[in-house]
């Protein structure tokens, strides 16, 4: 009875929460229909000086672009209109949410505090089409956020246009209550074909400054608040043990103002909605996966800090990943998440807790965050805790962040880390620093200089991502645009980019050196060449070995290059070949080619090959002992999207991986730690892997969806059996480890 009562006075207290004009001026009303005809449009801002930003060239675009901008009640409605006459092709091909948009499109960007630390993203293709991502550190782009913001497309003989409208609701804001409010905005419009992307300011995401470069404008600011309560319930049927499950559980999103957001989760339901890409890894360092998980991507881009190596200090797959005792997958009890900004702090907190099985009594994690956002200085500080109580440990981060942005030329970002991991009879002190200084020197050439420190005790992978401790590394960076005004040259540009870096480890070990030189031909039809030469001097490995010891490799090189090609009416294609030195001095080889079939607006079918052929490849096996094999690797995927009606949309995933390993080189780590060839017999082995996933969608209403999902897979690893690729797919097909079938409705009310 308390509880209800709490809930019924929260409720009436969010639905007398008045959506009013703090300005003084008339406000305007924006129906979403793709036209820009009302009235109110006359009184918008209005933007037309664009420039191409891919390639770098910062011309005149090939066809205009101009964009209106006006505050609402409502939200802030965006139109654009884009040239686009007869004789110029127009690709509307439908796609997922969130998936790659080939064809005509246009960006909205938004930096809603002006304050250069989080913008986000909103595509809209000719298609109507939608994506929509977080950008955070500058230029990290997450497409795992998904917004509530309305619509709408429409195209005529001359050109096309898009409204949008994004609620005041959409995310936090800072300063919520004011009359005026200073945001920091950029639009760019991408030509299907030939490619072009034109935008407005002269910034890209491809260089080191980009959301801190947006255009800054003022605009008048209205209240609005959100009230949501998401239940969910699914059933499924496992056609492998003859057994049912069913969930349900349910998301809440409370919104009173921009300041203040919370949003919870009980028990919430992560079912197979979502198909990971498969991987084998052989490597000391484990794989990294996305997380599309609702609760998790909503309000995140506060707490995400990135390090250098590709570091996270939060990944959010460890909450409610496989379960400490290895019973499979953690549930997760309850999870909550508050963020906000007051007193000029923009602040936020995490909790999540697992839910108790067998002897595992279930993982806590917990994290807070504080940021102070300037012009020029921006500080942060960052504390998480996790607490296994199956494994006896706890873990503690303490990580401190800042941006100096001096000028439009010199950029700094810095961090400090500090962790601590307590275990029986042990305790675990380590610390991390390091820096990134941008220059800029003229929108032509760019330089980076990035200073790294992590000691051999340095761990945050309890609720992290951590690729290793114990590096001390320089790395130097310079970028390089050349464009072509020449009209008659196939080229209209060349990009060249190189990457010096020097490596440690914190026990004074060398790591390989390596010189990497890139060179892009960017073609006036819209195809484009890359060629990638990279070169290691010889050091040690001190992971591979998992703890066993340092290993030395010697001097090795690599070739890589990958042409994409212009759209050829119903097709695109892209061929990738590589030459390079592994393990102990031997080739490889490997070779792919991806093509894209639009077979309708309605329905596109993409394939991907990629084959190699090594006769070094080097994997640890236990202790000191290594095997360097001949292997031969296939990867191939196949894709379908149909989309019968308007928010109907059917997807077809299939993944296919096959490794034949055999002929091994036995070594075991010798003096200076030199591979030494051993007596030790390696048996030939053979893996395949393959994963299905039939996937029909139906939005049937706003943020609200109905999903049916068939998936089948599974995994082999045969000792002793040599396979061709043939057999490694008959094999594949037979694999039922996982055969499923699910039902899950979610409703936002």
């Amino acid at each position: 009875m308390r509880l209800n009562a709490c809930w019924r006075l929260a409720i009436a207290l969010i639905a007398l929460t008045p959506c009013t004009a703090l300005a003084a001026a008339e406000p305007a009303s924006i129906l979403v229909d793709g036209r820009l005809d009302e009235a109110a449009w006359s009184q918008a801002q209005v933007f037309k000086d664009f420039s191409v930003v891919e390639p770098y060239t910062l011309v005149a675009p090939a066809h205009p672009t101009e964009v209106r901008l006006l505050s609402t009640p409502a939200g802030i409605a965006i139109g654009f209109r884009s040239d686009q006459p007869p004789g110029v092709p127009r690709l509307n091909e439908r796609t997922p949410r969130d998936a790659d948009i080939p064809g005509d499109r246009v960006n909205v960007f938004i930096d809603f505090n002006a304050d250069g630390e989080v913008a986000y993203n909103f595509t809209l293709a000719l298609s109507g089409a939608i994506q929509d991502a977080t950008l955070t550190n500058e230029n990290q782009y997450s497409p795992d956020w998904d917004g509530d913001w309305q619509h709408a497309v429409t195209e005529d003989a001359q050109g096309w246009t898009a409204e949008y409208l994004l609620p005041w609701s959409v995310a936090a804001m800072r300063d919520s209550g004011t009359p005026r409010r200073t945001i920091a905005v950029m639009f760019d419009r991408v030509l299907g074909t030939p490619f072009e992307r034109s935008g407005f300011p002269k910034a890209s995401f491809s260089r080191p400054r980009f959301v801190s470069e947006f255009h800054r404008l003022e605009i008048d600011q209205y209240q609005q608040s959100v009230f949501h309560v998401f239940p969910y319930v699914s059933a499924a049927y496992d056609f492998v043990g003859d057994t049912r499950d069913a969930k349900t559980g349910a998301d809440l999103y409370w919104k009173p103002s921009g300041d203040f957001q919370l949003t919870a989760a009980l028990s919430p339901d992560f079912g197979q909605v979502e198909a990971d890409e498969l991987v084998v890894n052989f490597d000391a360092v484990e794989s990294f996966f996305s997380d599309r998980r609702p609760f998790f991507t909503e309000n995140q881009a506060l707490f995400d800090l990135r390090t250098p190596d590709n570091g996270l200090l939060i990944y959010t797959r460890r909450i409610g990943g496989p379960a400490d005792d290895g019973s499979g997958a953690a549930q997760i009890d309850i999870a909550g998440k508050i963020t906000g900004s007051a007193f000029g702090l923009g602040y936020g907190v995490l909790a999540a807790r697992e839910a108790e099985h067998a002897d595992d009594l279930g993982s806590l994690f917990y994290a807070q965050r504080l940021l102070r956002s300037g012009d020029e200085l921006s500080l942060g500080y960052l504390g998480t805790y996790a607490d296994r109580p199956y494994l006896e440990r706890e873990s503690v981060v303490h990580a401190l962040d800042a941006t100096w942005r001096a000028n439009d030329q010199w950029a700094i970002t810095g961090q400090a880390i500090a962790t601590a991991v307590d275990r029986p009879l042990a305790t675990k002190n380590g610390s991390g620093v390091w820096a990134r200084i941008d220059y800029t020197s003229s929108p032509a050439l760019r330089q980076e200089l990035e200073l790294t420190h992590f000691d051999r005790t340095l761990d945050f992978n309890d609720m992290g991502f951590q690729r290793r401790a114990s590096l001390n590394e320089v790395e130097w960076t310079v970028q390089y645009q050349q464009n072509i005004d020449d009209p008659e040259s196939v080229l209209r540009g060349r990009n060249w980019r190189s990457e010096l870096q020097a490596r440690t480890n914190d026990n004074g070990d060398q790591l390989p050196t390596a010189l990497i030189l890139d060179h892009i031909w960017q073609f006036r039809s819209g195809a484009s060449l890359l060629l990638d030469v990279s070169l290691q001097t010889p050091g040690f490995n001190d992971l591979i070995s998992r703890g066993n010891g340092l290993v030395h490799l010697p001097e090795r090189q690599t070739a890589y290059m990958q042409y994409t090609s212009r759209r050829l009416r119903s097709w695109a294609f892209e061929a990738r070949g590589s030459w390079y030195v592994e393990g102990l001095k031997q080739s490889a080889v490997q070779a792919g080619i991806g093509a894209i079939y639009y077979a309708s607006d309605s329905l596109t079918i993409d394939g991907d090959l990629n084959l190699a052929d090594s006769s070094g490849w080097l994997i640890w096996k236990q202790g000191t002992l290594f095997g360097a094999y001949q292997r031969e690797q296939i990867n191939a995927s196949l894709n379908l999207n149909w989309f019968p009606a308007d928010r109907h949309e059917f997807r077809v995933k299939l993944q296919w991986l096959g490794i034949n390993a055999h002929d091994a080189d036995p070594y075991r780590i010798g003096a200076r730690g030199r591979l030494q060839p051993s007596d030790d017999a390696l048996a030939d082995f053979s893996i395949a892997n393959i994963g299905l996933q039939l996937r029909y969608r139906w939005e049937f209403a706003p943020q609200s969806d109905l999903y049916l999902v068939y998936g089948r897979g599974g995994f082999i690893e045969q000792d002793g059996v040599e396979s061709d690729f043939g057999a490694l797919l008959e094999t594949a097909l037979e694999l039922r480890d996982a055969d499923q079938f699910l039902v899950k409705v979610r409703k936002r009310f």
